[in-house]
């Protein structure tokens, strides 16, 4: 008579157990994606920083060099950053040319220098002309910090949004007091940063609004 050997079969996971393992692999991937957002946010947001200050600094440059700041040329001028996304980038090509001397159709009121010609008006991404190299605000103007979309050339921050700058409005005529366009007497700079949602707010619409730009990089 041949002896039968019992063999040991493991029990199978349940439809429970099976459910607590996907939910435990499922919030250690969000856990993960989590923190990788946070990362990514706070590395851009420290890039929208250190080139916000160097905007400054190259503003107070252009103001001793010519006693005013840029004013934008026009005005509202949406294009499509992201998917579905517009924003006025009228400030930004307006900074990306008083900064970097390359162009100067996008600043109102400039007009082509006694070493440069009105074909020299319009942005090409070049800035190895004598004169762009003389009207250069920003010493270094690394790629990561300007695009061009739509054929404009324009400032933009870490999450590559473009920065916005509105010059403070000043009098036509002696005497006339303009309406407020700024909250700062010079100049309002901000980015809206990871911010997706008051991203069509200007700075002036913060005064009512304060919450609303909590997460913007502004100078007011």
């Amino acid at each position: 008579m041949k002896s039968t050997r019992l063999r040991f079969n493991p029990r199978a996971f349940t439809l429970l157990e099976m459910l607590v393992v996907i939910t435990i692999i499922s919030l250690l991937a969000a856990l993960t994606m989590g923190g990788y957002t946070y990362a990514m946010n706070s590395s851009k947001r420290r890039i929208t920083t250190g080139t916000f200050e160097a905007i400054k600094l190259s503003l107070e440059r252009y103001n001793s060099e010519f006693g005013e700041y840029p004013e934008a040329s026009g005005d509202a001028q949406m294009v499509e950053i992201l998917p579905g996304k517009s924003y006025d980038t009228s400030g930004a090509a307006c900074l990306y040319q008083a900064l970097t001397g390359d162009g100067f159709d996008q600043i109102k009121g400039a007009s082509a220098s006694a070493t440069s010609d009105e074909s020299s008006a319009q942005s090409d991404g070049k800035t190895e002309g004598t004169a762009e190299i003389r009207k250069m605000m920003l010493v270094e103007v690394p790629r990561t910090i300007w695009t061009v979309k739509n054929s404009r050339y324009i400032i933009i921050d870490g999450f590559g949004r473009p920065f916005q700058y509105i010059k403070a409005a000043t009098p036509e005529t002696v005497g006339e007091t303009p309406e407020a366009t700024t909250i700062n007497s010079t100049y309002d700079l901000w980015s809206y940063s990871e911010d997706e949602v008051n991203t069509t707010l200007k700075s002036i619409d913060t005064l009512d609004k304060a919450q609303a730009s909590v997460k913007w990089v502004k100078n007011w």
